[in-house]
């Protein structure tokens, strides 16, 4: 399971570890390398971002600001988004992509700066997208 911690960064599945903000490009490869294959990637706005899939989750890491981690995108695989995803990605006990979007807004409430969860576009019933970052973008 992916475990979000707004402000802090992202604790990865089969205890590879944390993404911590603040973390340096390779360092924070390195951490991800343990689960899964990372890809070097080039993102307009950051500067610097790599990507990776785990379990039906899409991953992209980078940073907006300076050398250091400060912008996590998990996004569900798939075209399926009236389902869960293979592996949970999880905030205050709640997997965001395993519950119908209404039912996590519920459970959450309000959801604090740095982080933004995308419905799907089209007439899926659970989030597509969860984005967290360091500070206010």
């Amino acid at each position: 399971m992916f475990e979000l911690l707004p402000r802090t960064g992202i604790v990865l599945p089969c205890g590879a570890g944390t993404l911590a903000f603040g973390m340096a490009e390779r360092p924070a490869q390195w951490t991800l390398a343990t689960l899964c294959d990372v890809r070097e990637t080039w993102v307009c706005g950051l500067n610097w971002s790599f990507s990776a899939e785990y379990g039906g989750v899409s991953l992209l890491i980078g940073s907006r600001h300076g050398e250091g981690m400060d912008y996590v995108v998990l996004d569900r695989i798939g075209d399926a988004p009236s389902t869960s995803a293979t592996t949970p990605v999880v905030w205050q006990d709640i997997d965001l992509f395993g519950h119908p979007h209404r039912e996590v807004a519920e459970a959450l409430g309000d959801v604090p700066v740095g982080v933004r969860l995308t419905r799907p576009a089209g007439p899926g019933t659970h989030l597509s997208s969860v984005r967290l970052t360091a500070a206010a973008p």
